[in-house]
């Protein structure tokens, strides 16, 4: 597993939460956090994955026993397990709702198993060990890419509601402004003024930015 971590993006299975929150970081061009990856969780839009090298596990409804090999996903089908393991994310630790509470697993072929330990490993029954920490937490490459195009389609359809409101915004200004003089003056006036307060405000651009603002507020305005 350290090894794959190790390797160039487009080469790993698997991603540590600090390198999924760095790709999709870089991706969308914000500065997300783990937190983010806990609300896209919480959604059921991601896939979490525990990595305990080593850990003993035991088949559900089967006596037999496994190590953990490789990362295997965690069942979200229990509401206050998940949303205990998310919030690991949060940097929440988890700890067992009672004795020796832990998450149920699946493996590829279907298998659900739990952790399990030998007498002399056994912790506490509410220690921390029963759940994963931030640490263990995994994912896989592949579903989060596959995540990509809803997060910018998100971002733009963010964009065209803030491009919206910005010209709303600018159009109550303009007229908080006009209103406010005696006598009153046009928006071309407005613009004048805008410009000569800075050399970086061209009067062009400015009267196009008020009109399209008075074209936003006359489409907003019920008929």
């Amino acid at each position: 597993m350290a090894t794959s971590l190790a390797k160039p993006f487009h080469r790993r299975q698997w991603l540590s939460v600090e390198q999924a929150v760095s790709h999709l970081s870089a991706v969308t061009e914000e500065p997300l956090t783990s937190g983010d990856l806990a609300d896209l969780a919480e959604s059921y839009q991601l896939d979490l994955y525990w990595y305990r090298p080593g850990q003993q596990l035991a088949y559900v409804g089967r006596p037999e026993t496994r190590e953990l090999s490789q990362p295997m996903r965690l069942c979200a089908e229990n509401h206050s397990d998940w949303r205990a393991i998310v919030n690991i994310l949060r940097h929440r630790p988890a700890l067992p709702a009672y004795e020796q509470d832990t998450p149920l697993l699946e493996d590829s072929e279907g298998d659900r198993l739990r952790i399990t330990f030998d007498n002399r490993q056994r912790p506490e029954p509410f220690s921390s060990r029963w759940y994963p920490n931030f640490a263990e937490l995994v994912l896989k490459r592949s579903e989060l890419e596959q995540l990509e195009p809803q997060l910018f389609s998100a971002q733009e359809g963010d964009g065209e509601m803030d491009s919206h409101l910005l010209l709303n915004v600018i159009w109550q200004l303009e007229q908080l402004t006009l209103d406010s003089l005696e006598p009153r003056h046009s928006p071309g006036w407005l613009a004048e003024q805008l410009a000569q307060r800075s050399d970086a405000l061209d009067r062009g651009a400015l009267e196009r930015v008020l009109a399209a603002a008075e074209r936003e507020s006359v489409r907003g305005t019920p008929h």
